[in-house]
Order: C-alpha cells, then structure tokens, then sequence
C-alpha cells in the first residue's frame, strides 16, 4: 500500500478534504489552515476557511449563497473527525458532518445544507477509493433505511429541510427515515499535484426543489480535476449533475511548510577557563543577550552558576533548547571551580522553575558521549526559591498584524476587519507590568454585521463598528502586578483600558504544582463600557461583571493545550467555553474555541444566536531591514459583533504568561535540549 502523504490530499468544493461534493476520509496536514471560494454554475457560491487544530480533527467555517426567496446567506460550521487511521489492516474511517451547530436565524429552509456522514478511504495504486452513508443533505438520495431508526423519534421521521429549524443542529444529527451512498474515486496523476476526480452524490437538491418547482437537480455524477501548482494553491474545476460548471481556488498555509527549526548552532562548550579568564555574571548576561536568549541576570556563587531568564519559553525556541542553551554558555563561560548549572525561568519577574545541570554531564553531551536521556536522569528541577541578584528594567515595542473575518453573518459572504497594532509594554519593576497599544484602522466592512442591523439597546459587541471605524485609537493600557505568594500559585491584579471596549479593575489567581500538566484558574473583573468618542472615558451607567473558572490541561510533548472555561459572560449570560490550542515550530500557533451560552437577556440582540465559535493563526516574525520591530501575523475566523459568549480580551492572561516557561514546557520539549 503505497504511503498517503497529507500534503497529497485536495479540498471539495465545501472547502474541506474530499471529492467534489462529498468528503473522503482523508484528512489536510496537521495544523494547516486553508481559505478559498468555490462557485457551482448559478447554483452555489462557497466562501471557506478551514483549519486542522488536531491531526484528527477538521474544522471548516462556510457562508454559502444560493438562489432563494429569502435572500439570505447560509454560514454553516462543517467538522470532521477520524476515527482510524488507514494502514495494512484496513482504510481511514472518519465521521462527520456539515452545519453542526445549526445557529442562526430561525426560518424556515434555513440548514438545508445540513448532514452528517460516515466515509471509508483506502488506497490502491494511484486511486484513493471512498465510500460513505449520508444522512440529510447528503442522504436525499434515499437508498437505504436509517439504520439508527430502531431508536425511534427523529430517526424514523423524515427530515424536510422546508420544516423549522429542529432539522438541522445537535436535535437533528443522524436523523431521517433513510439515508443514502455516496463515493468516488481520485486518481493521482503521473502529473505531480495534478489528480483527477469522479463520484456519485447523495445529495437531490430538495430544499431547492421546494424553492423553485422548476427545479432539476440533474445527474449525481460528478467529475473535475484538482491542481496544486505550489504547496500554498489548490486549484479546481469540474462538471457537475451534468449541467452545471464548477470553479474553486483556495490558499493553504501549513506550519511543517513554512516553519522550520532553528538551525543556528547552539554555543560551543570549550575548555574550561581559567580562573583569571572566567567571565564576570553581567558580562555573561550581556553575552546571553547577544545569542538572543531572553536573559535578566546572572550570578556565579561557589560551585554554581546561575542565569535567569523572563521572559523564558515566549520566544520562537522551545523552553528546554532555550535552557540548554542557557547552561552550555555557563559551561563555558564560568569558573573551572563551578559544577552546578543553573538556569531559573520564569516571566515578568515571577519565576517558575529552576533547571540545575551538572557541568560535566552537560561537557560529556556536548562532545556526543552522552544523550538528553542520560542528561534527565540526572538534572534537578525545581521551584525557583531565591530572586535574581539584581533587576533591570525593560522596555519591548512590537507590532501586531490582525485580519480577521466573519463567516457567520446572514446577510453578506464575508465581513472583515484588518487592523495593526503597536505594542509597548515595560517593566519597570520587578512584578510590575504597563502596557498599552496603539490601534491603526487598515479596512473593515462591518457595517454589514448582521447584529448592527438590528442595533441592541444594551449591547456588548454588537456596536463594533462604532469602534472600529476610528482611523486610530488606544487598543489597551492598563497597570498589573504579578506575584508567586506561594509555591505553584500565582496571581495578577490589574486595572485600565483592558480592551478597545471595556475598562476595569480585574484580578486573576492560577494554581500549578510544579511538575502537573495541569492548572486551574479563576478571573474576576468589574468592567465598563468605553466611549467612543474619548480616547480613554468609560460610560459610569454600563457597569458590569464578568468572571470564569478555568481548567487547563496540557499534553505530555507540551505542544497541546486544552482549556475549559465555566462562568458569567460580558452580557450577563452564563455557559461555557472549549479552547484548543497547538504550537509548532518557530513559534506558530492554532487555536480553536467554541462557546455556549443560555442566551442573550432582554438588552441583547439575538440575531447571533448563542453561540461564538472562532480559529487563529499566529505567526511571528523577526525585526529585519523593513520592519524595524518584531511581532506577529494573525489571522481568525470568528464572529465579530456578537453580544452572547463574549469574554473579557485580558491583555495579560495569567496561564499565557506564567506557563511557558514551567515544568511542562521543559519537560515536553526535553528532547530539544542540546539544539
């Protein structure tokens, strides 16, 4: 059985992997987001961003137009989940479905993309055959019995798309009196990146029938052909029901494409110095700076030298490269008397935890006669106990590059926004942070949002455009201390502009044993809605309070993060959050969140429904000759203007700054140590 790379696999015209209308159980390149549009004849036009969080998990944010009496748009969340992995024994097995959560406006026709599928895929040769059963919209074509109907209720009913929305979201999955086969075939081409597509959909276009009785849905082949001309474009074109032409381009960014190690060699360890050559601890500072290493301090102190870092773990190295690095400089440059290496990480003046080498052990590795392995059994971690010998303030400017877009909205594609901020935050004390952020306006359509239609007497989000039509304005600036009054806890009170629309006064507490992969957190905060028409006023009569639980988890190789959030939301809703978070390389990460709230009150517009739902791409980038500071590059998915599920945006989240440079970063990027 021939190798099945992910890189190999083509989108749908839905803008996930699979044929053309139908999916395959194949899945794109871990971590990879993707973002296009497709149009089918007069038929459909899909507008899409998709995004891989978890190698078994896809996620695709989808607005789609179709010819209609209501004139709408249909934004729909579509999810993919493998359940097998195709090997020897037997083919990829995924389950999944399309507009899953069934949010939006209640009207009758509304979801009728929605369905749910199981597909097979396996290869052979050149071809990638697949078979799935679809229930919905993609099980019109009705050959087969539901074969969950034994449980009754909605599993037996038929499931009309022209009926009220309990046909579409979790009340529906699965559902209908029958359910249908769809399959094809790609074959890949001797033609690198070039494959060809033919399959048969379950698909008979029934709520489109209802809107138009002169409707034909034409044949359920379809075949069209899939290009990639370079890694970051799929392009494609078919024909399809046998009528209808079908064009689609899409761009792909994939972090194992872009991201690569840093293959700087790590500092040479030589022989030891003598005592009169040994390097004084500021100068070893300064030089740790110079390999870029985030360093604060140094101290040489009997047999032990010592070397803070903070920020530790934030930079585009994995914490223990970052460490390692640390001491193999130690071990060069300190004293022949020193055979303890130290280095203490931590983050805006807390420390996390002490990393101790024994100097031989790490000169043994160095020249090959030893291994990370042989380095763990033997290294001591622990709590940071004592502070640095001395504290130098600090000062960073950076740049923010933010595109962000609205699938979601009913009444247009596509709302944007894309803005850049100017970052400054200093620590003039130890504990101590200021920040603030200056906000440049680039483009926006947010005047199409479907909540500022429908203005809200009381609202949370939905004025943004109120906001974000200012060519400049103060994004944060806000005061915070930081504190470890206790082994594993931390904690941060902070007060000022917190957001572009809302300031306060706000604490938060974390809890972390030192060697746990998990942590637990709680935030409070009395905030008020700013003005728009002051730089820095806050309406007095807007006060209001907000707050969450939080439980986080985060994998053994230190590159997943799960984050669970339970309480009182900006617009006095209650519910909850899910967030997932990966890191990769250079320093990129994909995050994913979904929210779920009981519902916007009385003051609220319920036109966004109960849900928020969003996916980021961060990207860092380096100073260089055209931009003078470093920053990163982000780009999101998610609703904009929306009053239900809205968080406080805390400008320094205690879990984001504390975490990455602990145990659990060290740990999991272990095997990085001597990079």
């Amino acid at each position: 059985m021939p190798d099945v790379s992910p890189s190999d696999v083509s989108l749908s015209d839905w803008g996930s992997v699979g044929l053309l209308q139908t999916p395959t159980a194949r899945m794109p390149p871990d971590g990879s987001m993707t973002g296009g549009a497709s149009g089918l004849g007069r038929l459909h036009r899909h507008v899409t961003l998709s995004a891989q969080p978890l190698p078994w998990l896809e996620i695709t944010a989808r607005n789609s137009l179709y010819p209609g009496y209501f004139g709408l748009t249909e934004p729909g969340l579509d999810v993919k989940l493998r359940l097998r992995e195709e090997d020897r024994h037997g083919p990829a097995l995924v389950v999944g479905g399309r507009d899953v959560t069934g949010s939006g406006l209640d009207l009758p026709g509304k979801g009728r993309f929605a369905g749910e599928y199981i597909a097979l895929t396996r290869r052979w040769e050149d071809l990638d055959i697949s078979l799935g059963v679809g229930w919905g919209t993609l099980g019109e074509a009705g050959h087969l019995r539901n074969p969950l109907r034994f449980l009754g209720g909605r599993f037996r009913r038929d499931r009309d798309p022209s009926a009220w929305p309990t046909q579409r979201g979790p009340r529906a999955w699965f559902g209908g009196e029958r359910v249908a086969l769809f399959g094809g075939v790609e074959w890949h081409s001797p033609i690198p990146n070039l494959s060809l597509k033919i399959e048969s959909s379950g698909d008979r276009f029934r709520a489109q029938r209802q809107d138009e009785p002169g409707f034909t849905p034409g044949s359920r082949y379809n075949i069209g052909l899939s290009y990639r001309p370079f890694p970051w474009i799929d392009a494609g074109a078919g024909f399809e029901q046998g009528r209808r032409a079908m064009l689609r381009l899409s761009l792909r960014f994939a972090p194992a494409d872009w991201a690569q190690r840093d293959t700087s060699a790590p500092p040479a360890i030589g022989a030891r110095p003598s005592a009169a050559a040994a390097l004084p601890a500021d100068q070893i500072t300064a030089l740790a700076r110079t390999h870029g290493l985030p360093a604060r301090a140094a101290l040489v102190e009997g047999d032990t030298a010592s070397l803070w870092l903070d920020p530790a773990g934030r930079g585009p190295l994995p914490t223990a490269q970052e460490a390692g690095r640390a001491a193999r400089l130690l071990a060069d440059l300190s004293a022949p008397t020193v055979e303890r290496l130290r280095v203490v990480t931590g983050t805006h003046g807390v420390d996390g935890a002490a990393l101790t080498l024994t100097r031989r052990d790490l000169e043994r590795a160095a020249r090959h006669r030893g291994s990370v392995d042989e380095l763990w059994r033997t290294a001591l971690l622990e709590p940071a106990a004592d502070p640095p010998p001395a504290w130098r303030p600090r000062l960073d400017l950076s740049l923010r590059m933010i595109s962000e877009f609205d699938f979601a909205e009913l009444g247009t594609y596509l709302a944007h926004r894309t803005h850049t901020d100017a970052v400054l935050r200093g620590e003039p004390a130890r504990g101590l942070v200021l920040g603030g952020a200056l906000r440049v306006r680039t483009d926006d359509s947010l005047h199409l949002l479907d909540t500022y239609a429908l203005p809200a007497s009381e609202p949370v989000r939905s004025d943004l455009p109120r906001y974000a039509a200012r060519s400049w304005s103060v994004e944060h600036l806000f005061a915070a201390h930081l504190a470890a009054p206790s082994d594993g806890l931390t904690t941060r009170l902070s007060v000022g502009a917190f957001e572009e629309m809302f300031a306060g006064v706000g604490g938060e507490a974390l809890y972390q044993p030192l060697t746990a992969r998990w942590a637990a957190g709680l935030d409070l905060n009395r905030v008020w809605k700013r003005k728009t028409a002051a730089i820095l006023g806050a309406s007095h009569a807007s006060a209001r309070s907000t707050g969450h639980a939080s439980l986080y988890w985060e994998t053994p190789g230190a590159d997943t993060t799960t984050a669970l959030r339970l309480g009182r939301y900006l617009g006095g809703d209650w519910g909850g959050t899910l967030e997932l978070t990966r890191r990769f390389d250079a320093g990129i990460t994909l995050t994913a969140h979904a929210t779920w709230t009981e519902g916007p009150d009385r003051g609220q517009t319920r036109f966004g429904g109960r849900m928020d739902w969003g996916l980021a791409l961060v990207v860092p980038f380096t100073a260089s000759g055209w931009r003078p500071t470093g920053g990163t590059l982000e780009t999101a998915a998610r609703t904009l203007g929306r009053d239900a599920g809205q968080r406080l945006a805390q400008p320094l989240p205690l879990y984001d700054a504390r975490v990455p440079g602990g145990f659990g970063r060290i740990a999991g990027s272990w095997s990085r140590l001597l990079d």
